[in-house]
């Protein structure tokens, strides 16, 4: 509790405006008053500079290093021995047919060729001119190259990159028709657009390699080779498409992970509007990544055709600002004017309608107002966050740094859109910088929030720490007593069902052998039977019986109610077992029963056992005896002894009689059971086995029994062995 409330007091402090009871609020100044402190804000701006430098080291792997060593000049570039790693683009003056969609053989002809004008490359063609007009967004057109080689590179393979050409074209290399993306046509009708990217390797057969490519565009505003042209080793330039590939699927991994987060978030704490908005510009930021990386698009949303994969990317560019401003608000609403914000949300949200319900070609024509108006939004935020810095907000040094970032990476994005840089797009690695920071503080805000409500409780369980814990107390002896009378009520009433049972099962064995005794002297009195000695013999065996009965009565109560006296002493149990088998062995080999004694213990050093020797011989007579009554002539009886683990020996006697029945083994050591077999009851008190159970198990052993119906039993007991053997 105590690191808590450092923690407690470092993190939070007591908002004076707060509408706690005046007892709560006095309790809690009196322990601590918490103040702000710079030390969380210089915690995570480490982390916040931490993370931009692993963005910083990974940015190297999305650029592709192209160099130009020589600019292509009157439709022709030199191409020198390349290095092993070097890449070059093929900007400068490329050969331009307006207006006409010629074939590598319609350019063999030289009156063709002096129709050539001469552009620059990569450009939209709208920025050409021909005569004294500027040439028209639509329309089609043919380009020429020829690129010369060194007579070592001739029989060499070379790969070209093709980036994203507006918006359809097909290219001829040396006479050969390579690729083909979108349809190329004379109308809208005809033509079929594609943004994809394409690599193409090819073998220089010749000094000179010539490309034509035909481009037509009816779908929006870029036209014609916008974007360079590369040319390499293909190794170079499958590892540099690899390297952006890697760069754009980290930082849209990065940004899903965050926005799915902070969704999860606003679903549990519907009450936090900013986890939404915030979840909302990640996944927005993803999407519209992932689309301006057009490799990427085709692998990640293959199915989306060109005009949706163009719609989406332009709202990107429309939503992202609306909920960055909608964001900020939540955050900074005293810094932040509530009629600019709802000026932002019109605009933005009037613009997204209409790049939803106009053509391609309309809304990207439009695309430099609305980069204006991204970049008056971003001026305004960044006053916001510069205003809230000055108040010293939570949190607004780090959002003074991050909001830099993102100005500094949309103000290069909208130079390399409008041609005026041939980089690669930075605006998502901005933008992940800047949502990265607000994740950083939406963290330390939860926790912080967490770390208020944690010492709150804290407060207020000390407030009602007295009553509650004699509430808990009276509780527990209200909860222990109730359980001690429930636990009496449940033990009288298994005494009163077990004196019942006993009573039943003494009444009945007691009458069985008194009623023949009386059946047996009556009949001898009334002359209706003879003074036969076979009868006299039976009366006796019946009186034997109760006398034992009787005996194991007695023996049976005393266990239970602890009152008989145990003689406890070291045996060595071998030798002892081997006495009782000798004692007994003659008696039971008159019976026609063979008896033997087998054992797998140590003879070199013996193992001694606590125990009664007289209690503990009378288990065993129980169990032989047990045997005997089940076992017919030419019977067998074994007593057999082991070590079980280290510290038991396991005592056996199994016979091969006519076993238990399947089930009923858990019943043999109940009081009063008695074993029958096809029906037949086997002479016996039923008391034998219980009274040998409850002797093992006060010498701290276990009895039980495995049997086999017809081919006998084996009961076993094992007792623990004196400490010292």
């Amino acid at each position: 509790m105590r690191k808590k409330g450092l923690l407690c007091k470092r993190f939070c402090y007591v908002d004076k405006k707060s509408a706690w009871s005046p007892l709560v609020r006095q309790t809690y100044n009196q322990r601590e008053k918490l103040q702000p402190s710079t030390y969380s804000s210089r915690v995570y701006f480490v982390i916040w500079v931490l993370s931009f430098l692993f963005i910083v080291s990974i940015f190297p792997f999305s650029t592709v290093k192209a160099n130009t060593k020589d600019e292509v000049k009157q439709g022709v570039l030199f191409i020198p021995q390349l290095l092993d790693e070097e890449i070059l683009d093929l900007n400068g003056e490329w050969e331009f047919y307006w207006d006409m969609l010629y074939t590598p053989e319609d350019l063999q002809d030289f009156s063709v060729q002096q129709e050539a004008q001469f552009e620059k490359v990569p450009h939209t063609w709208s920025h050409y001119r021909q005569g004294n007009e500027t040439l028209p967004i639509k329309g089609y057109a043919t380009y020429r190259l020829q690129l010369q080689f060194t007579d070592n590179e001739i029989g060499k393979t070379k790969a070209l990159y093709i980036p994203s050409i507006s918006s359809a074209y097909t290219l001829w290399i040396d006479g050969e028709k390579r690729v083909s993306k979108g349809q190329v046509g004379k109308n809208r009708s005809d033509m079929k657009p594609s943004s994809d990217t394409e690599i193409v390797s090819f073998k220089v057969s010749s000094n000179y390699v010539e490309l034509v490519m035909q481009i037509s565009n009816y779908h929006q505003r870029k036209s014609g080779i916008t974007e360079p042209i590369l040319i390499g080793e293909p190794e170079q330039i499958y590892s540099s498409q690899e390297k952006r590939l890697v760069f754009r699927t980290l930082t849209v991994v990065s940004l899903v992970i965050i926005g799915l987060y902070h969704v999860s978030l606003f679903a549990f704490r519907r009450k936090e509007p900013s986890l939404i908005y915030f979840g909302i510009v990640c996944i927005v930021v993803a999407i519209r990544a992932i689309l301006l990386e057009q490799g990427l698009a085709a692998y990640m949303l293959p199915f989306l055709n060109w005009e949706v994969a163009l719609k989406l990317e332009y709202l990107g560019a429309s939503l992202g600002p609306l909920f960055i401003s909608l964001f900020t608000y939540t955050q900074f609403s005293e810094d932040m004017n509530r009629n600019v914000r709802n000026i932002i949300f019109t605009v933005m949200s009037l613009w997204s309608i209409f790049i939803i319900v106009s053509p391609g070609i309309w809304f990207t024509k439009m695309m430099l107002p609305l980069q204006i108006m991204i970049m008056l939004n971003l001026i305004y935020l960044a006053f916001v966050y510069i205003k809230a810095a000055w108040r010293r907000r939570e949190g607004s040094f780090l959002n003074t740094f991050a909001i830099s970032m993102l100005s500094l990476t949309t103000i290069h994005d909208i130079l390399l859109f409008n041609n005026l840089i041939q980089t690669i797009e930075l605006a998502s690695v901005g933008l992940l910088c800047f949502l990265f920071t607000q994740s950083i503080i939406l963290s330390k805000r939860y926790s912080t929030s967490v770390m208020r409500t944690e010492k709150l409780t804290q407060d207020l369980v000390m407030l009602n720490a007295s009553l509650e814990q004699q509430v808990y107390k009276r509780t527990l002896e209200l909860e222990q007593a109730n359980k001690e009378l429930q636990n009496v009520n449940q033990q009288l009433n298994e005494i009163h069902q077990s004196r019942s049972k006993w009573i039943r099962n003494i009444s009945h064995e007691i009458s069985t052998p008194l009623t023949n005794i009386r059946a047996y002297t009556k009949g001898m009195l009334d002359g209706v039977i003879s003074n036969d000695p076979e009868y006299i013999q039976l009366i006796y065996d019946q009186s034997l019986y109760l006398t034992k009965m009787l005996h194991d009565l007695h023996d049976m109560t005393d266990v239970e109610n602890g009152q008989i006296h145990f003689d406890l002493k070291k045996v060595d149990i071998l030798k002892y077992m081997r006495k009782i088998f000798h004692k007994y062995k003659l008696d039971i080999e008159k019976q026609g029963i063979q008896f033997h004694f087998k054992h797998s213990l140590p003879n070199q050093k013996p193992l001694f056992v606590e125990m009664d020797s007289l209690r503990m011989e009378q288990v065993m007579v129980n169990l032989v005896n047990n045997a005997r009554r089940f076992v017919g002539e030419d019977g067998e009886i074994i007593i057999e002894m082991e070590q079980e683990e280290e510290d038991l020996v396991k005592i056996m006697v199994i016979d091969n009689g006519v076993g238990l029945k399947e089930g009923m083994s858990h019943l043999v050591f109940n009081r009063f059971y008695k074993g029958s077999h096809h029906g037949k009851s086997h002479n016996g008190s039923g008391l034998g086995l219980a009274i040998a159970k409850e002797i093992v198990e006060y010498h701290g052993g276990q009895i039980g029994v495995h049997s086999i119906e017809g081919k006998g039993s084996c009961f076993y007991f094992t007792l623990p062995l004196y400490k010292n053997s």
